[in-house]
């Protein structure tokens, strides 16, 4: 059977938090979940399969059209995010319209939060929840295969399929993979020079994974309290060195907190460091999680940035949302971070449930304290299957349980909700719009960053994002 791994064209947007002023600027990342799966699948059944990753290659849906009737796949698998379902399922209809026979998998964040709901849309023949290296495979080995189809999909854990026009879905993969086992993410499938961080370097960007998981227990988000896990320092530093190979020397770690074992992340850094690897890259981290020896080696094996999840410059609302982070531990990891000569950006949140208006603002001038590189002030929304949306289900501010609406019946006209009972969705928007305006106006950020101008280029790229903020602010 031929397979197509594919990330659809980007036809139908749910409108975000993250400011229309950044909207156009976006960056495009590799789809590494679904390289994983590739990779495995490619090495399990010794197959090259077709991956085609529409946005940053601008394939439309005619163009796509064109692709698979010339690469007639027998299987088509996405992995997706709530935000794009609309986009994955419009794909798929016009993908059986063309051929009835094609089969959809689908898999990714969205899939392990809703498995039977995806599963029971018309145009979805197979979900994979989990983690789908192993799962994907052997649902493809398991339909080259003739006899009893039903029993041995039903012998499959992480599986969703249809049998007698009945959703089954099995029960969860509970066995974790020893991340050292994956091959490394199928980049030879694509073209790595398409994709670009939203914060243009003038380097050339991709993305790596060292390890899965996060222990923390914020409530806002979707994995919390998951199993860390790790690859080996080893088995990381040979999938950089072929990075840097390929002339990617602008790597972003993107594990949620890469930063958890220490030890480990000691021993990469001077690894990197020994076999004399030229290249930049940032991390993801908590305040809590960083010691001024461990930003050290960062900076000396090329760290340049660091993002940090901030979200609130009140106590209160940082115990709300279970940062399990003071105002104490953030300014200290964050003076640190500057002392090692590492940039880093700050993700706030406003309109967190019972903020009051000047806390809002007390959380820009916190972050101006902070001295950031870059500041994004998200506005509070409570996503799918989160402890933060189920508590506010409780507390009656968000009055139904619309995500699940959504899955079950997925609609173009749906619109994310930002529920608070304070303020209207306009008064945030307002309310972001002048974080945003207070943060990057002042005059210690204005200075700091002209003190910090590389070249030309760069001076363009930030005063282009800097004008959109503010024109949006002034309403042109």
């Amino acid at each position: 059977m031929d397979v197509l791994f594919l990330v659809p064209p980007e036809t139908v947007s749910l409108e975000s938090s993250v400011p229309k002023a950044l909207e156009g600027g976006k960056g495009y990342y590799p789809k590494l979940g679904l390289m994983y799966v590739a990779a495995w699948y490619e090495r399990a059944l010794g197959k090259r399969p077709a991956f085609i990753d529409c946005p940053p290659e601008g394939v439309s849906q005619a163009e796509l059209l064109e692709k698979v009737r010339v690469l007639k796949p027998d299987v088509v698998a996405m992995s997706i995010m709530t935000f794009n379902l609309l986009d994955a399922l419009e794909t798929a209809r016009i993908l059986k319209r063309e051929n009835p026979n094609i089969k959809i998998c689908l898999g990714g964040p969205h899939v392990n939060l809703y498995p039977k709901e995806t599963l029971n849309l018309p145009e979805v023949d197979f979900v994979v929840f989990g983690e789908g290296e192993k799962i994907f495979t052997r649902l493809m080995e398991t339909l080259e295969e003739d006899g009893a189809l039903s029993d041995k999909l039903s012998s499959i854990n992480g599986l969703g399929f249809m049998r007698d026009g009945e959703a089954v879905v099995n029960a969860p993969e509970t066995d974790l993979l020893d991340l050292d086992e994956l091959p490394f993410p199928a980049r030879h499938l694509v073209d790595v020079t398409r994709y670009q961080h939203i914060i243009k370097e003038g380097r050339q960007f991709f993305t790596i994974q060292a390890t899965r998981g996060c222990p923390a227990a914020c409530t806002f988000c979707d994995i919390r309290k998951t199993k860390f896990r790790e690859r080996s320092p080893e088995n990381v530093i040979a999938e950089i060195e072929q990075l840097v190979e390929l002339g990617l020397d602008d790597l972003f770690f993107v594990d949620d907190t890469i930063t958890i074992n220490k030890k480990f992340l000691l021993r990469l850094c001077e690894l990197i460091v020994e076999r004399g690897l030229k290249f930049h890259f940032k991390i993801s981290a908590r305040v809590d999680t960083v010691t001024p020896e461990l930003l050290k080696a960062l900076k000396s094996a090329g760290c340049y940035r660091i993002h940090y999840g901030i979200e609130s410059g009140t106590e209160r609302h940082l115990d709300y949302l279970e940062k399990g982070q003071g105002r104490d531990k953030i300014e200290r990891a964050c003076k640190w971070t500057r002392e090692a000569g590492i940039g880093f950006f700050a993700y706030m949140m406003i309109g967190i449930p019972h903020e009051t208006k000047q806390e809002m603002l007390d959380t820009v001038d916190f972050a101006k304290r902070l001295k950031p590189d870059y500041a994004q002030f998200s506005i509070c929304t409570p996503y799918p299957k989160t402890e933060l949306y189920f508590r506010m289900l409780d507390e009656g501010i968000v009055p139904n349980d619309y995500w699940q609406t959504f899955a079950e019946n997925p609609s173009a006209d749906f619109k994310i909700r930002f529920w608070n009972k304070d303020f209207s969705e306009e008064e945030l928007r307002k309310l972001q719009d002048e974080c945003h305006a207070r943060f990057y106006r002042s005059p210690a950020y204005l200075m700091k960053q002209i003190t910090k101008l590389k070249s030309w280029s760069d001076f363009t790229a930030k005063a282009r994002m800097g004008t959109k903020i503010l024109a949006q602010r002034m309403g042109v």
